[in-house]
């Protein structure tokens, strides 16, 4: 086992080898931390060039076009979202303007920093060249990094600050140094502004560290003062909106737990957090077990408890999966360690033989993780995996039922055909009629899709009380026609007059068949519904006697 300061005091044992690969025994040189960093690069450089040749395929996420919505009404808050995304988008938009592969750059940094920071920690653990080619392969090419790295969302980011929070404390306890207390302050702060999530985890980690007699002697209310001060002064402004705005983050989280969370079966999030990292799971596994059991792994036991509590809170929660996967990339870099120590005396064929078998059914699947195939061939696949192996959750989505195809590429289908077949329609209507028209939109998805195409295709104003948007919609339509689409099966608009003028052709899309419909000469009863339903939806508050 390394000593956690080996790296500090250097390795004067240089030994000779002919090639890197030939036998994972590396000299002085390789094993140095420029040399180890040098490795890291590599493997990062690789996930962004896996992430960048499937950039382009399908199109926005429906969650990708409300975020880069939301950066055109910047706030302190969200409905849905702490306000780090919002800023993001921003930045992206600032680099890239309005391009699907610019703002997909974004998260595949991120992705790469993640890779980055897993190789940190093997390295401040005194891990060499094979346990860090262990731990930043298994996190770079896991089918969960890949998907999560992919889309313009906060999970990316989300996984990226948990793991510098557990890359910062790593580094105190080694190195007590006051300034990476205040850029942990800086870290906790930010990372909360992106998903509240990161709250739990800290809550294992600070008791992982309690449980620890050396790490304990660290923590002091005196020396975290200064901190909580910068964790505080980051949020307050967030904690003041929310509490200007009648708590929508507790709003949000009781609808998410009475219309989707509520359908998440507990032993299928244990399964999703068994094949998620594909071959990972080895890896994880034996990370998970060395800190738990190795004594002088004690002093990072917090990666354990952080981990193990946030597994808990979510599946007494009914949480989904990917809420829990920045938990992981710590016991990956552990689990390099671990399979380094128990390799060591191994010949060369077995630690290929392991790396191979780690890489290959990982670099497969990123095929089907990623948007590579065109969809159908992707569908084929999933319904392939059901038929022969039982796996329903690629194909069941939120309603519980199971489709063609998985929901997260469904929701990328489809949109940019909304707006192009809603413009074509609206260009052919007079001019007077064109400025007594707006978009009503059920459904986040569509509301945000037509915002972002008004950019490229000729539309009206649009509307929506859906998510965020209910913040941003008038009190009253004072328009003489609507167009009207719904994301939803069953429309909520009471029924009056309907003119369907096209609908969504496209099989794998997860509005096809849906309606467009212009709604002329917008009766009182519809006048009456929008602003009942505005008054409900634009001032509702979050009641905390709710049961």
């Amino acid at each position: 086992m390394h000593h956690p300061n080996e790296l500090l005091k250097g390795n004067n044992e240089p030994r000779l080898l002919d090639r890197l690969i030939s036998s994972f025994s590396f000299n002085s040189s390789l094993n140095s931390s420029c040399g180890l960093l040098l490795l890291t690069s590599v493997i990062a450089l690789s996930q962004f060039l896996l992430h960048l040749g499937a950039m382009g395929s399908y199109g926005f996420h429906q969650d990708e076009l409300l975020y880069i919505t939301l950066g055109d009404h910047l706030s302190w808050g969200y409905r849905e979202t702490p306000p780090f995304i919002a800023l993001m988008s921003i930045f992206g938009e600032w680099l890239f303007g309005d391009s699907l592969i610019g703002m997909r750059l974004i998260p595949a940094f991120f992705a790469g920093g993640i890779v980055h920071l897993t190789g940190l920690i093997v390295i401040r653990l005194g891990g060499k060249c094979f346990a860090l080619l262990i731990g930043c392969i298994t996190v770079a090419f896991s089918s969960a990094f890949l998907a999560t790295g992919a889309l313009f969302i906060p999970q990316v980011f989300d996984e990226f600050f948990w793991l510098l929070c557990t890359y910062l404390v790593l580094c105190y306890l080694q190195e007590p140094r006051n300034y990476l207390l205040y850029l942990l302050g800086v870290a906790i702060g930010v990372g909360i502004l992106v998903k509240y999530t990161l709250s739990v985890y800290l809550v294992g980690v600070v008791l992982g560290l309690l449980l620890n007699r050396e790490s304990r002697g660290l923590l002091s209310w005196k020396t975290f003062l200064i901190p909580f001060f910068i964790v505080l002064l980051i949020l307050s402004p967030h904690m003041i909106w929310q509490v200007q705005n009648g708590f929508p983050a507790f709003l949000h989280l009781y609808e998410l737990q009475h219309t989707q969370l509520v359908h998440v079966g507990r032993m299928d999030f244990v399964l999703q957090q068994i094949v998620s990292n594909g071959t990972g799971l080895f890896v994880w596994l034996g990370g998970l077990i060395y800190l738990l059991f190795s004594k002088k792994l004690r002093p990072y036991r917090y990666f354990a408890t952080g981990f193990m509590l946030v597994m808990l809170v979510l599946l007494v929660f009914r949480g989904k999966a990917y809420y829990a996967f920045g938990a992981f990339p710590p016991l990956f870099a552990v689990g390099g360690i671990f399979f380094e120590d128990i390799l060591r005396r191994s010949g060369r064929e077995v630690k290929v033989s392991f790396v191979v078998f780690l890489l290959l059914p990982n670099l497969v699947l990123s095929l089907v993780v990623l948007p590579y195939l065109p969809i159908g061939y992707t569908s084929r696949v999933f319904k392939w995996t059901y038929d022969n192996w039982g796996l329903d959750f690629p194909l069941r989505w939120e309603d519980q039922k199971v489709h063609i195809v998985n929901q997260n590429y469904a929701d990328m289908i489809g949109w940019e055909e909304l707006a192009v077949k809603t413009s074509r329609f609206y260009k052919r209507m007079s001019t007077s009629d064109q400025r007594q028209t707006i978009i009503f939109a059920e459904g986040y998805g569509a509301a945000a899709a037509f915002t972002y195409y008004a950019r490229k295709y000729p539309l009206p104003k649009v509307v929506s009380l859906s998510s965020s948007f209910a913040m941003w919609a008038p009190e009253k339509i004072t328009a003489k026609n609507l167009i009207f689409f719904s994301s939803e099966a069953t429309p909520v608009m009471p029924s009056q007059r309907y003119t369907k003028f096209a609908s969504i052709d496209n099989p794998y899309s997860r509005v096809f068949g849906r309606g467009i419909f212009l709604v002329p000469n917008v009766k009182k009863v519809t006048l009456n519904w929008y602003a009942s339903e505005w008054s409900e939806k634009r001032l509702m508050n979050f009641d905390f006697r709710v049961e």
